[in-house]
């Protein structure tokens, strides 16, 4: 049996609040996708995900540093890595007559699969940004491409990758997620998922606070 739309409501208003306003920060933000709204997003989701406490975000500052370690180089080298695939996805996410919110519930079955294999290229080359020793990681790489397309992206953290998703590519996780909110809807009908958030969201950041409730339970089933 899919999961009660009460039990999701349940869990969508009792997380924090602080989530929910990162959130609309960053779907706002990325509305227009560039250099300078990427970096802004990096500032307000990092800290926000608690990424800054280890690795290559460690020691990175929200205000406008020019550090070798701060957002703005980061930001910059993840831009010289992947910017020319943000432009490719963005002009696939935009150029649709489908609500930005419901890209992955909506989208046809090869524009789904089209973007699920870009966000999986983009995920692979965001692993080789490094500054110094320090690389980004497969957590952190996750929540790069959520700043940037918070309609589309997961944010995985390690737990999830283990023993949620128990698996290593990008690829599949986010083929989880489509195939089970298009499912849930299906078997909910006429319940849309992003209705039961009370703010204005996506799905992929409904699907996330699940995800992390999930962790600790045995079985979830949708």
């Amino acid at each position: 049996m899919p999961i009660d739309s009460r039990c999701i409501e349940r869990f969508v208003k009792a997380f924090p609040k602080g989530y929910r306003t990162v959130v609309e920060k960053i779907i706002a933000n990325s509305e227009t996708l560039n250099p300078q709204t990427f970096e802004q997003n990096l500032k307000i989701l990092m800290p926000s995900f608690k990424m800054t406490r280890a690795g290559i975000f460690h020691g990175s500052k929200t205000e406008d540093d020019k550090s070798p370690t701060g957002f703005a180089k980061i930001a910059e080298l993840c831009w010289i890595q992947v910017g020319e695939d943000f432009k490719s996805l963005k002009n696939i996410a935009t150029n649709v007559t489908i609500e930005r919110s419901r890209i992955v519930a909506d989208l046809p079955p090869g524009s789904i699969k089209q973007v699920i294999a870009m966000c999986s290229d983009i995920f692979e080359k965001l692993l080789k940004v490094h500054i110094g020793d320090n690389y980004i990681r497969p957590v952190g790489a996750t929540k790069v491409l959520f700043a940037a397309f918070p309609e589309i992206a997961l944010p995985v953290d390690n737990l999830e990758w283990k023993h949620l998703f128990k698996t290593s590519k990008y690829r599949v996780v986010l083929s989880t997620m489509v195939e089970e909110i298009r499912k849930w809807e299906t078997l909910m009908s006429p319940t849309r998922l992003g209705s039961l958030s009370p703010t204005p969201t996506t799905l992929s950041s409904i699907y996330n606070i699940l995800a992390m409730a999930a962790r600790d339970l045995d079985k979830a089933n949708w």
